[in-house]
């Protein structure tokens, strides 16, 4: 099935102004702010993206491009093909920022790209894959971070510095910070922004949905997520999302470079997996209903798990060996019994192993099937999924 790439090939020698801006150009632009653009993208004027890529390669040699190993490594091979069209070249990239802090978990950037004089798009760095990153993405559910505040920041000094109608779009992170800065910027600000791409960013809170300001630039959000769908579905989704289909599998479906198109729209499907659906159905509305200083210990104890598996990025850890399995266990054995089963549950969403649960279940209903019992597919799954019937009976449906 044909990818972001495939586009790319397919229409690259068709320039805006003949087939103006859709959802796939939406999400190379998102994309296309994962770039370092340090040192490439000047403090004050313009480049444009073919010269900004050859600008960029000459910094970065091929070994050390090949060594990075986070989510979003091919970043600058997506560069170097969104460099080589016509659709893309020309366009000028201008005002890169980048703040990143890891010890104070700090991470913002953005960058602008110019479709014209008139019509501009803030493009803003969502979160790689490292558990620091996703960390923040749950942070999001009871305090404002400071990626937030930047972002609106950022917004005021672009619609400020150019007369421009704005359109705005980020990839997980990114996709939440564009939302929350266009319901947070001036009211004239506002007016100009005419479009918002939310791909597979986490939501909101219930007070920041049901805001005056949101409400206001409500109708102008495209919100796209996968099929298996995790940061997209944490939190209060904005409006009814396209669900799109993907080469990957669980969690590594958060990449939009895996998403399947066809011309140039997304294959969309009907529902989420059931795996997504059991994450915005208990986890999230779990987490929702905490305090807030019984959500930071949540998510802190969540995170820990992970980085008790010795890995740094989700990815790994999403397939990482019995050794770093069972480190987590122990992990988890440490953590508070109000929170523990939640945990488990949420761990065994993280490691690629959804279809063997998902069988198992399967398996155990039909074995109880005379009995008239039935197994709760959450409970089945917090308990450990093990094979004797009889350890989880209830008479809960799925």
């Amino acid at each position: 099935m044909a990818n972001v790439i495939d586009y790319l090939n397919w229409r690259g020698d068709i320039p805006f102004d003949r087939d103006p801006l859709n959802k796939i150009d939406a999400v190379i632009f998102a994309c296309l702010s994962y770039v370092n653009f340090g040192g490439v993208v000047p403090e004050d004027g313009m480049i444009s993206i073919r010269d900004a890529c050859d600008r960029f390669m000459e910094l970065h040699t091929e070994e050390e491009l090949k060594a990075d190993k986070s989510f979003f490594s091919s970043a600058p091979d997506l560069l170097k093909t969104v460099a080589a069209t016509e659709r893309f070249g020309h366009l000028m990239l201008s005002d890169y920022a980048d703040h990143t802090d890891i010890e104070d978990m700090v991470q913002f950037a953005a960058v602008t790209i110019h479709l014209s004089p008139d019509e501009l798009f803030i493009s803003f760095r969502g979160t790689d894959d490292t558990i620091v990153g996703w960390k923040e993405d749950f942070y999001l559910s009871y305090m404002t971070v400071s990626a937030e505040k930047e972002s609106i920041e950022y917004l005021d000094m672009i619609a400020s510095k150019y007369d421009s109608w704005v359109i705005m779009g980020g990839h997980s992170k990114g996709g939440h910070l564009s939302i929350y800065s266009a319901s947070r910027t001036s009211d004239e600000t506002r007016s100009r922004i005419v479009g918002i791409y939310d791909f597979d960013g986490p939501g909101f809170k219930t007070e920041m949905k049901e805001s005056r300001r949101f409400r206001v630039v409500e109708s102008r959000i495209v919100r796209v997520i996968p099929e298996n769908s995790i940061i997209g579905r944490l939190l209060l989704g904005t409006t009814d999302p396209i669900i799109v289909a993907s080469t990957q599998k669980g969690v590594m479906q958060h990449d939009p470079l895996s998403w399947e198109i066809m011309g140039k729209e997304f294959v969309t499907l009907e529902k989420n997996t059931v795996a997504s659906d059991v994450f915005d159905m208990t986890l999230t509305t779990w987490i929702d209903n905490l305090e807030p200083d019984a959500k930071k210990q949540f998510i802190d104890d969540v995170f820990s798990v992970l980085e008790a598996s010795g890995e740094t990025n989700i990815s790994a850890v999403a397939s990482c060996g019995l050794g770093g399995v069972k480190k987590m266990l122990a992990r988890i054995k440490t953590i508070d019994k109000g929170s523990r089963e939640q945990v488990k549950l949420l761990m065994r969403i993280f490691i690629d192993n959804w279809g063997v649960v998902w069988a198992s279940y399967r398996q155990r209903q039909a074995a109880l099937g005379k009995s008239g019992s039935k197994i709760s597919f959450v409970k089945m799954i917090t308990s450990g999924g093990g094979n004797d019937p009889a350890e989880v009976r209830t008479n809960e449906s799925i």
